[in-house]
């Protein structure tokens, strides 16, 4: 066909297709830019699991009062006992754990791949531990032999095994062990078909109002001993070390505003806890919070001072049968320790 052939656009077709197509590339690359710079800005998300215990609730508090925001998206896993926390990071399904120095050793013995780090101290437990029994028991010794009830975390475990030996008596039998679910004891040590139980609050001072009870042995026997930390997997520390920094904060946060505002704060957490005000004012008589110097001293690798107690719990979970000879001990790191004083 000729030129003449070609189809003819009325006058200016041209420039408006052309400045019509321009337009939308225009609006489909601002779209694009923001969505880019949107998800640039999206803050890291952090999994957290924990367990009921005063000294984890102040995350919770700090969550609730969006202290994390906008440096980290916070998802709290609470759950019910020790044992589903190390649970949940064993299976991947949380990237930071508070929990104790016990339960970190035995995550490197059970799953050395998910070996957390050592970010931070949260507590020390002094007194919060606790070997309760029926009032008829005669101390320790009047417990061999004789049924005690306990959940599956390798701190109950070890916490039996110290007070046994604190007695110089062996450790519990196999046979003595009842793993109840902790909603079973207080009907289990009023029957007594269990004679003993061993718990920490809020479940400590919610079993006191039950029923006459006799505290055995206490964490405060365990000076500098059972610590509970922050643990997170190496990765996250190495690539978001911002939002683990940020995690730690909110949780001084909460604790700066309770020296101001310690009746109000505590209320908040009896609450979460399931704790009555009142009656359950004990539960922070056992607990104990370590300063910046002391983070520290314990933290900082070159000063050698967390590797002997992680031995120590290592030798004691290996003897009971809770992890292998070989674990792996954590490691612990002091950046986020420093972190918190630049600030």
């Amino acid at each position: 066909m000729g030129a003449s052939s070609a189809i003819a656009f009325p006058p200016g077709r041209h420039r408006r297709v052309w400045r019509q197509r321009f337009a939308a590339i225009v609006v489909l690359g601002s779209l694009l830019l923001t969505g880019a710079l949107g998800c640039q800005r999206q803050p890291p998300r952090l999994v957290l699991a924990m367990n009921p215990w005063p000294g984890y609730a102040y995350f919770a508090l700090a969550e609730a009062r969006n202290f994390y925001a906008p440096r980290l998206r916070l998802d709290l896993r609470n759950l019910t006992d020790n044992e589903s926390a190390v649970q949940s990071y064993i299976s991947g399904g949380a990237q930071a754990i508070a929990t104790t120095v016990i339960d970190v050793v035995t995550i490197c013995g059970v799953a050395p791949e998910r070996c957390p780090v050592i970010v931070y101290v949260i507590n020390e437990s002094r007194g919060g531990d606790q070997v309760l029994a029926r009032q008829d028991v005669k101390g320790l010794k009047g417990l061999v032999g004789r049924p005690i009830a306990l959940d599956r975390s390798s701190l109950s475990r070890y916490v039996l095994a110290r007070a046994f030996d604190s007695e110089g008596l062996s450790p519990p039998e196999p046979s003595q062990l009842r793993f109840l679910p902790p909603a079973t004891w207080e009907t289990a040590l009023r029957q007594g078909k269990v004679q003993a139980v061993v718990t920490y609050p809020p479940r400590s001072e919610q079993l006191f109002r039950s029923q006459p009870l006799a505290r055995l042995f206490t964490s405060r026997q365990l000076p500098y001993e059972i610590l509970d930390v922050l643990a997170v997997e190496p990765e996250l520390l190495s690539l978001h070390p911002d939002a683990v920094l940020a995690l730690v904060q909110g949780w001084q946060a909460v604790r700066q505003e309770e020296r101001r505002r310690p009746a109000a704060v505590r209320q908040e957490i009896a609450k979460y806890l399931g704790l009555d005000p009142v009656a359950g004012a004990s539960a922070w008589e056992g607990i104990r919070y370590p300063g910046p110097q002391e983070q520290y001293e314990l933290l900082d690798p070159r000063q050698n001072n967390m590797p002997p107690l992680l031995e120590k719990i290592r030798k004691v979970l290996y003897a009971n049968g809770l992890i292998p000879a070989n674990t792996p001990l954590p490691a612990t790191v002091d950046s986020i320790a420093r972190g918190l004083q630049k600030a």
